[in-house]
């Protein structure tokens, strides 16, 4: 009677014993697998960590870096949209190279992985500083730029214009900017000379009055001029009174030191 009363006692403490053994063993994975996730996650935010640590003199470098790096500081570098507007001197006599096309070229790469648009309006030969409200505004305002860099159209102004004074000229670009800020008001500035070329007259008169009354003009003067060769040498870089390709390289070096500080 013992033995049978035992043998009961002896399977009822085994299972009990098993089943304590199985919950333990069952909590001390789950503790593992706890360990281990939490673990992993710290892993991550550190590496995270590291890699902000790592990228971040990168970004500073692209947000200080000549105007734009200026520009970035208080605008944010995302949906910008550049537009450059000029003559038919954007435009290489020997190719479809243009100066703007060079100047984004290492302007997206410098600020890469940022990204920026760009369109390039070019007018006819014609086309002067007293016409430039009717003849190219609208294309510009259909163009939505937060950036808008200006060629001053002396060129044609004394090519075609030439009753046109050098202080009238001046005065017809200063209304068409003040056009443009009251039609963008967000709209950012940059205003550049035309180019120079060789044996001018009254055409160095009318890019002195322009430089001196720069500072006048909605907008950021950037004067590129003293990057040019001068005499016979100007001569190999101006066809047709227009840069051939070396000179297109010539005017995008001078803005890309003033623009990105390249």
């Amino acid at each position: 009677m013992v033995k049978k009363a035992i043998f009961p006692l002896v399977i009822l403490f085994s299972v009990t014993g098993i089943i304590v053994s199985y919950l333990y063993y069952q909590q001390q994975i789950s503790s593992i697998a706890e360990d281990a996730t939490t673990a992993s996650t710290s892993d991550r935010s550190e590496l995270t960590t590291e890699e902000e640590v790592i990228n971040e003199p990168d970004l500073e470098d692209v947000y200080s870096s000549g105007w734009l790096g200026d520009y970035f500081d208080s605008e944010p570098p995302a949906d910008q949209h550049l537009v450059f507007v000029g003559s038919h001197a954007f435009e290489s006599t020997e190719s479809d190279l243009t100066w703007p096309s060079i100047v984004m070229d290492e302007t997206l790469e410098a600020i890469a992985p940022i990204e920026m648009s760009y369109d390039v309006l070019t007018f006819s030969e014609e086309t002067v500083t007293s016409s430039l409200i009717d003849d190219v505004s609208s294309a510009i305002i259909a163009a939505e730029p937060t950036i808008l860099i200006v060629e001053s159209f002396s060129l044609n102004d004394n090519q075609y214009y030439l009753p046109f004074t050098e202080e009238e000229s001046v005065q017809n670009l200063a209304t068409f900017l003040t056009h443009m800020e009251d039609e963008l008001p967000d709209i950012e500035m940059i205003v550049v000379p035309s180019n120079p070329f060789p044996n001018a007259l009254h055409y160095l008169d009318r890019k002195q009055i322009l430089d001196e009354q720069a500072g006048s003009l909605p907008g950021e003067y950037v004067d590129h001029w003293q990057e040019w060769p001068t005499g016979s040498e100007l001569e190999t870089v101006i066809q047709n009174l227009r840069p051939n390709d070396e000179g297109q390289q010539i005017w995008a070096d001078a803005f890309l030191e003033f623009f990105i500080d390249s």
